[in-house]
């Protein structure tokens, strides 16, 4: 009796036990831009990494600055890239042959604007390439667009911090933000929609500054979507 019952349970483990075990999932391909400048303003170093599916981590230190107080903290933030923007930059590190070269100008009038890194990674292919400028005009649009990404996310920290503490600042800072983002130098406004519709919803903020916050989120078009110009009246 007992051997017939042992006999059973080792029929019932061994199917579980012969099972492979899985495989780890592939890492996904990803671009990372790298910036380090000790007289950078308004980021001294940060990181911006895109995944393939959108997935986007950033990573800064900022510059000092009273309108945070000063706070020179390590700042992180992860949001979902507009679909636009996510084809494009792979497209162009595609394009430049997963960064394998060198894009530097290396023109000796060229001023120093910071130390620019472009990585490129995926289970077949990496590279990388580090510049300070480069003539190459699909290195320059990868540069203008990280940036542009950058000081959406700066804003939306210093927007965070007035928020809480100088409600008063907060029309002057969503106006400076209006003009950049008209002009591009402002991407992926999508990643501070929360401190926008907090703005916009509160009755206890300005009009005006509820305003400009309510114009700008009419300027998203949802969640991981590519920003669009607002329609001129």
């Amino acid at each position: 009796m007992r051997l017939r019952f042992a006999f059973t349970i080792l029929l019932l483990v061994l199917p579980v036990s012969a099972q492979p075990e899985a495989a780890p999932a592939a890492a996904q391909p990803s671009v990372t831009f790298n910036f380090n400048w000790s007289q950078g303003i308004p980021w001294q170093t940060y990181s911006i990494t895109v995944q393939a599916d959108g997935n986007t981590h950033f990573q800064g230190t900022p510059a000092p600055d009273t309108a945070t107080g000063g706070d020179t903290d390590l700042f992180q933030q992860d949001f979902t890239m507009s679909e636009v923007n996510r084809a494009r930059i792979f497209d162009l590190a595609k394009k430049l042959n997963c960064f394998q070269g060198d894009f530097d100008s290396h023109l000796k009038r060229i001023a120093q604007t910071g130390s620019k890194t472009l990585q490129y990674k995926s289970a077949t292919a990496h590279g990388s390439t580090t510049y300070n400028w480069s003539q190459n005009a699909d290195v320059q649009e990868l540069t203008d667009l990280f940036v542009a990404i950058a000081s959406t996310l700066d804003y939306g920290r210093k927007l965070t911090f007035q928020y809480r503490f100088d409600k008063l600042g907060l029309d002057a800072r969503l106006r400076e933000l209006a003009d950049l983002r008209a002009n591009h130098y402002a991407e992926e406004l999508n990643a501070i929609a929360p401190i926008l519709r907090k703005i916009a919803d509160d009755p206890n903020t300005m009009h005006i500054s509820s305003q400009t916050a309510q114009q700008l989120l009419r300027t998203l078009s949802g969640p991981g979507q590519p920003n669009e110009t607002p329609a001129q009246p």
